[in-house]
């Protein structure tokens, strides 16, 4: 599983991942990524066949539903809460990163359209 995350994690997450092996990029390394709107992200992603974590469940959750309706695919999205992986918290980003790696150590089963909520 390749995983983009979004302009709302920490960009030291993705090369702490990818150090242990996992092929996990951030959006904020990137600065034609973080001009794009939500949607045009998760199609971006899609392409380079990667799931996306955000903390945007509302506006995210919105577009995969309309994707379900026009047939449009996604290779996954990662929802995590802001309560759970506070920014400011003394945790972060080491939750994330711990929680990220249960995940890509065993990803959903199915390689499209799928949705996990990280704990």
């Amino acid at each position: 599983m390749k995983l983009l995350l979004d302009v709302h994690h920490s960009r030291l997450a993705a090369p702490r991942l990818t150090a242990a092996g996992y092929d996990v990029v951030a959006a904020a390394d990137f600065p034609d990524l973080t001009t794009l709107s939500d949607e045009e992200l998760l199609r971006r992603a899609s392409v380079e066949e990667r799931a996306i974590g955000t903390e945007n469940a509302k506006d995210f959750d919105r577009i995969v539903r309309s994707w379900v309706a026009t047939g449009e695919h996604h290779a996954g999205v990662v929802f995590t809460s802001p309560r759970r992986f506070h920014r400011g918290g003394v945790a972060y980003p080491e939750n994330l990163i711990a929680s990220l790696t249960q995940l890509l150590e065993s990803p959903p089963e199915t390689e499209h359209d799928w949705v996990h909520w990280l704990q």
